[in-house]
C-alpha cells in the first residue's frame, strides 16, 4: 500500500477546543430551508471551561503556544502543497475536539475535528501499537452492530487509502507528516451525536497509532468533502451537506466560560448581510481553498498583482486552527504600510517572540481603520476584533503576516461571522453575526 502524507486538519478558526456536544433539533427557521439542525458546542482549549485549561498560564503564555502551534501548521501547508502528495492535510494539534458516539450502546469518541481529511477513525482492540488515551479504546466484539469492511465492499473502495491485503478484510493507512500515523480495518457501525442515529456509518479501527496526540482524544473527526467524511455521511439525516460555524472572539470565552463557538451540520447561511463566495478545489477536496483579490484600508484597496505567482485562483486556504491571516508578501507589504501610516501609536516588539509583524503598544482596542477584504464575489468588511489580536495587557498586534505561497484566512479574522460551507453547491458564505449571543 502506498503510504500518503497526510495533515489531519482544519477548520475552521485558531481555536483551541473541546466539542461537546449540544442538540438542537427544530424546523428549519428563516435561516434555514429545510430538515433538523444539529448544534455543537464548541469550547476553546484555552476557556476556562476547557479540560485542557492550565490556570497557571497567563493569556500571553496560552496565545504564544496557539502561535507556535499555527506556525508549525502553515509551514507543513506549505512543505506538501506538491502535486505528488494526495489530499495533504495538516495536523490540528488538539485545537478542536468532537464527541461523538460509535456502536451498540454507544462508546463515546472524542476526536479531533480536521475539515481536511475524510475518514473517521478511533483507537480500537486489539491496539498493538497505540498512544495513551484517557478513555477505553473501542471494543468492535462488545458492539453488535460492528462489521469489518470486506475487499470486495463497494464502500472499501471510497477512501483511496484503502487497499487489500493478504485478508479478505479492507485495510487502511495514513502517514501524516508530523509523524502521526493510524492503520486498521475500514468499517461499518453506528455513529450517535446526542439524540441523531446514523447507521452502517464507514469509520476507520485503528489498530496501530501514534503521533502528536495529547490522549484526551482518541482519534480523529474528517469534515472534508469526501464520500467517507462525517458532513457527508449524516448529510441525508440533517438535510444535506452543508455545515456553519460561528466562532466568538478569544477574550469572550476567556472572561465567561459558558460563552461558547458553535457549529451546525444541516444548516445553511442565508438571510440579509450574507456574502457568497465559490469554495474551490485547486487540484485537491482537502482543504477549502478561496480566491483572493485583495484588500481595502479604509478607502484604499491593493490589490495582487496579476503577475505575481500567488495571482491565481485558490490563492488562499480558510482555515479555522491558524489564528493568523497570511496574505501574499507584496499585497502584505503593502497593507501593513497603510495600517501603519492610520494608526499613530508606539510600535514595539511582539512579547510572544512569535513573528507578529506588526504590534502597537495600547491597554484600548483599537478601533480604526476599516479593514475588508475582497474575495471573488464577496467584500468581507472586518471587525476590529478581527484585525487586531491583544497578545498582552498593553499590546495589541496586526493579525496578519506575509508569506511566499499559498495563503491562508485564519480563525481571528472569522470571529462573529457565521461561516457557511456549502459542499453541494461549492459555496462559502460570511454572515456578520454577534457570536456570543448564538
Amino acid at each position: 500500500m502506498a503510504i500518503l502524507l497526510r495533515y489531519p486538519s482544519i477548520f475552521l478558526v485558531a481555536f483551541s477546543i473541546l466539542f461537546h456536544t449540544v442538540l438542537s433539533l427544530t424546523q428549519e427557521d428563516h435561516d434555514h430551508h429545510h430538515g433538523v439542525v444539529l448544534t455543537l458546542e464548541l469550547i476553546h482549549r484555552d476557556s476556562p471551561a476547557s479540560p485542557l485549561y492550565n490556570p497557571s498560564e497567563t493569556h500571553c503564555q496560552r496565545l504564544s503556544q496557539s502561535l507556535r502551534r499555527s506556525h508549525h501548521r502553515r509551514r507543513t501547508i506549505h512543505r506538501f502543497r506538491g502535486k505528488d502528495v494526495e489530499s495533504p492535510l495538516i495536523f490540528s494539534g488538539g485545537e478542536y475536539l468532537l464527541n461523538i458516539s460509535i456502536g451498540t450502546p454507544p462508546r463515546t469518541l472524542i476526536g479531533i475535528v480536521d475539515t481536511g481529511s475524510d475518514l473517521i477513525w478511533t483507537q480500537c482492540i486489539p491496539c498493538k501499537d497505540c498512544f495513551k488515551q484517557k478513555t477505553p479504546l473501542f471494543n468492535p466484539a462488545s458492539s453488535p452492530t460492528y462489521k469489518a469492511l470486506s475487499c470486495g465492499s463497494k464502500q472499501c473502495h471510497l477512501l483511496t487509502e484503502a487497499s487489500c491485503s493478504s485478508t479478505q478484510f479492507c485495510h487502511y493507512n495514513y502517514t501524516y507528516g508530523d509523524g502521526s500515523y493510524t492503520t486498521g480495518n475500514m468499517s461499518l457501525d453506528t455513529v450517535t451525536l446526542n439524540s441523531i442515529s446514523v447507521p452502517r456509518t464507514i469509520f476507520g479501527c485503528g489498530h496501530q497509532n501514534g503521533g502528536i496526540f495529547s490522549g484526551i482524544e482518541s482519534g480523529i473527526v474528517g469534515l472534508g468533502s469526501g464520500a467517507v467524511s462525517l458532513v457527508s455521511q449524516i448529510g441525508k439525516s440533517v438535510g444535506g451537506k452543508f455545515f456553519s460555524h460561528c466562532l466568538v472572539p478569544t477574550m469572550s470565552n476567556q472572561m465567561d466560560p459558558n460563552i461558547s463557538s458553535k457549529m451546525y451540520f444541516g444548516r445553511q447561511v442565508s438571510g440579509p448581510g450574507v456574502l457568497s463566495t465559490l469554495l474551490l478545489s485547486n487540484g485537491t477536496e482537502t482543504y477549502y481553498y478561496l480566491e483572493l483579490q485583495g484588500i481595502s484600508v479604509g478607502g484604499n484597496r491593493f490589490t495582487i498583482d496579476v503577475n505575481s505567482s500567488q495571482a491565481f485562483k485558490g490563492n488562499v486556504i480558510i482555515d479555522s486552527g491558524t489564528p493568523v491571516t497570511f496574505l501574499p508578501t507584496d499585497l502584505y507589504t503593502s497593507f501593513e504600510a497603510e495600517i501603519r501610516k492610520e494608526v499613530d501609536l508606539k510600535v514595539v516588539k511582539d512579547p510572544t517572540k512569535y513573528s507578529l509583524n506588526l504590534c502597537y503598544k495600547t491597554k484600548f482596542d483599537i478601533t480604526d481603520p476599516i479593514v475588508t477584504v475582497h474575495f471573488n464575489g464577496a467584500d468581507v468588511k472586518l471587525n476590529p476584533e478581527n484585525t487586531f489580536l491583544r497578545v498582552s495587557e498593553d499590546v495589541v498586534c496586526l493579525a496578519f503576516g506575509p508569506t511566499s505561497d499559498v495563503g491562508i484566512y485564519g480563525n481571528v479574522a472569522v470571529t462573529n461571522f457565521l461561516v457557511g460551507y456549502d459542499l453541494e453547491n461549492k459555496i462559502l458564505s460570511f454572515k456578520p453575526t454577534d457570536c456570543t449571543a448564538q
